[in-house]
């Protein structure tokens, strides 16, 4: 009863803390372009990859249709859909933890994964707001396995681990083939356990199950009919609409030209690497001070108060290091450790490596992006994974530095960290200096009504829909040359004239551009929306070419140009 009463107290929370923040919003999100729009033309029978162009999986499009069809096509509804989705992960990240720790431990983690939230986009709809639900899932059910043993945990695992792939493909298919490797590496373990000499008491000396290591080709076979129950129908859906050539070609190529034409340098390690000597200079020290408790505790003390003040205070270029790198100093560790096996033993090893698999391949998206909100998103999982090394290592942690206290600090200092970090993050997106929101006027066209952005965003969208719907009748269309185009068309309600949600993105053929080229001119289309940087970067030379010939500057909207054709 009182396991029911926490997790309904955690979903309460964490869906009154989202009712006051999943609809505002401090940008115009990309996403509404190349998410909502293409959901609503799935709505009307459209098929992603035959119909429009799109370098993500389908199941974002068909969710976001169905959020449409019962709650109405509009901006709140799909915020709404994000909001649902990312309480349930909150609750989901909690059972997890509560399958290998403490209550109070597993609140621990999912009370800060509730604030963690992308500061360019907290709800906007991209496909890991939902794919991380079925990853903690899939995280929660791997973890009740190590506990019943029962193969039916690996199967609705593995179903879970289709669904994210269906979200997005690339972190299904690296949580997919980690979790292969995990059972592979402890059947062979378990092997090898098992064949070790007897002790001089007669017994073995190692307590090994020796069913286990036979049992790891039906666990990875349960895994991989789970995951193919929930594939296999997208994939003969989209065969029996001609699409999944297409989709194939996109998945497996389309996602590698993306992720090339965005390469970018890693950031500096020196903040992070600076923090973790810091760390071992303290752990080291009260190990020497054990004796004294007083120079012990200040000198934690003193650490906490200098991390506090430089991530409250320092650059933000210095915390993005620490955001960058941490999360893999947390996720390298209890791999080593997990592998190793050293002061973790038995199924707490073995939870520890699945707990630090499953948020490895949540925060792989980073790469080779390398942008601070991927680390961001894939947070609440290295909090799991940090916590739960916490707690395992906690014996050895207090022997090592002492007494009662110089162990708490102890424990505490990567907490903090994450949590200051955190709350710097969380004010700064949502909050003016007076606490007041950024984004606190809702925008009035019919399509966005219920959002809130900053008043010169909300502005800048009322003034250019009600332009576009001016211009544009509502059978005709326009051309959304610029990232913004489409999505200012959605909220328009107005079409794009071509299929390529994003013009300037990777993954549009030859025979796109031209085919949409020639429907501009057919229609005599008679407005393109664009921007200065959009123009200059045009590389389809018979599509500048036409632009500049047919079409004018005529009305500016903050970065948002628009362009009508010439009436001579």
């Amino acid at each position: 009863m009182l396991e029911f009463l926490v997790i309904l107290g955690l979903f309460g929370l964490t869906a009154g803390v989202y009712s006051f923040l999943f609809n505002r919003s401090n940008v115009l999100s990309h996403s509404i372009g190349y998410n909502l729009y293409a959901s609503e033309r799935v709505l009307e029978g459209a098929v992603p990859y035959r119909d429009f162009h799109t370098l993500y999986p389908p199941a974002t499009f068909y969710l976001n249709a169905l959020f449409f069809r019962w709650l109405g096509i509009s901006l709140h509804s799909a915020l709404l859909g994000v909001m649902v989705f990312k309480v349930l992960t909150a609750v989901a990240i909690y059972l997890s933890g509560r399958e290998i720790m403490p209550r109070i431990w597993a609140l621990a983690v999912a009370l800060p994964s509730v604030l963690w939230l992308r500061p360019n986009g907290p709800f906007k709809s991209v496909p890991m707001h939902y794919g991380a639900l079925f990853l903690a899932l899939a995280l929660y059910l791997l973890l009740k396995h190590e506990k019943n043993k029962q193969l039916g945990s690996v199967f609705l695992a593995g179903a879970s681990l289709g669904l994210v792939a269906l979200f997005k493909h690339n972190i299904g298919a690296y949580a997919l083939a980690g979790s292969l490797v995990w059972i592979i590496f402890e059947n062979v373990n378990v092997r090898q356990l098992s064949h070790q000499p007897q002790n001089s008491d007669g017994f073995e000396a190692t307590n090994v199950e020796p069913e286990s290591g036979r049992n790891g080709i039906y666990q990875s076979l349960m895994l991989l009919t789970g995951f193919a129950v929930v594939v296999l129908p997208a994939l003969i859906f989209m065969q029996a609409n001609h699409a999944l050539q297409p989709m194939i070609r996109t998945m497996l190529f389309g996602p590698g030209e993306f992720l090339l034409s965005r390469l970018a340098v890693p950031l500096s390690p020196v903040a992070p690497l600076v923090l973790l000597s810091a760390v071992a200079v303290a752990t080291y020290a009260s190990n020497k001070l054990r004796t004294n408790d007083t120079l012990a505790v200040g000198c934690w003390l003193a650490l906490l108060v200098a991390i506090s003040v430089f991530l409250l205070f320092g650059s933000q270029s210095d915390v993005n290091q620490i955001i960058f790198y941490l999360p893999m100093f947390v996720l390298g560790s209890g791999l080593l450790i997990g592998i190793t096996g050293k002061q973790v033993v038995g199924s707490n090893r073995r939870s520890l490596l699945i707990v630090s698999i499953l948020a490895a391949a949540s925060l792989m998206e980073l790469f080779p992006r390398f942008a601070r909100e991927q680390s961001i998103a894939a947070m609440p999982f290295v909090l799991l994974a940090l916590f739960y090394l916490l707690y395992l290592l906690s014996p050895v942690i207090r022997e090592f530095v002492g007494g009662s206290w110089q162990y708490r600090l102890a424990l505490a200092v990567l907490p903090v960290t994450f949590t200051i970090i955190e709350g710097r993050l969380f004010f700064n997106t949502y909050f003016e200096n007076s606490f007041g929101f950024k984004a606190a006027t809702s925008v009035s066209v019919e399509r966005g009504r219920g959002a809130y952005f900053p008043a010169a965003t909300a502005t800048m969208i009322d003034k250019a829909v009600r332009y576009i719907q001016d211009q544009v009748d509502v059978d005709s269309n326009a051309f959304a040359q610029s990232d913004a185009g489409t999505s200012l068309l959605f909220l328009a309600n107005r079409r794009n004239v071509s299929n390529a949600q994003f013009w300037v993105g990777v993954g549009v053929t030859e025979g796109e551009r031209a085919a949409t080229l020639d429907r501009i001119d057919k229609s005599q289309t008679k407005l393109i929306i664009t921007s200065d940087e959009v123009l200059a970067a045009e590389k389809y030379d018979p599509m500048r070419d036409y632009i500049e010939r047919n079409f004018k500057p005529t009305v500016r909207f903050d970065e948002v140009l628009l362009l009508e054709r010439r009436t001579n």
